[in-house]
């Protein structure tokens, strides 16, 4: 994961905006403090909340059309709201994430269609099968 990380935030720092990449950043960021470096292999970066909240808004927040980032988002706020600033706000903002994904898809995300997408394909496909999160 590491090395995933620091490959695509070096991107991100380039001003490379892939939407793809993008998605895996939100991802590898809040990772950092989502599970512990032993799992994650991935070294302290006091900076990764900040680059979280830069993808987050370059997606354009919860007013985004996009409804997979929406759902990822939703659920990275609902289970961390805490690190991510006010706790209050932002389990509120992880409640209109979710809402707003299912709005504009309603049937959810199934397991295949983060499959084959890396660590955050992983994630969120087994999310997706056993904990029902994203619909």
């Amino acid at each position: 994961m590491e090395g995933d990380y620091q490959k695509l935030l070096a991107g991100w720092i380039a001003g490379e905006r892939d939407r793809e990449n993008a998605l895996q950043l939100l991802f590898l960021a809040w990772m950092h403090w989502a599970d512990p470096p032993f799992v994650t292999k991935m070294s302290d970066d006091p900076q990764a909340p900040q680059i979280w909240h830069e993808v987050y808004d370059f997606f354009g927040g919860e007013w985004s059309c996009d409804a997979e980032f929406l759902a990822v988002a939703g659920l990275m706020a609902h289970l961390f709201p805490y690190v991510l600033g006010d706790e209050t706000v932002w389990s509120a903002t992880a409640q209109r994430l979710k809402a707003r994904s299912l709005a504009l898809q309603p049937d959810g995300f199934p397991a295949k269609l983060f499959e084959g997408r890396g660590d955050f394909g992983e994630y969120f496909a087994h999310q997706s099968r056993n904990i029902s999160t994203l619909d």
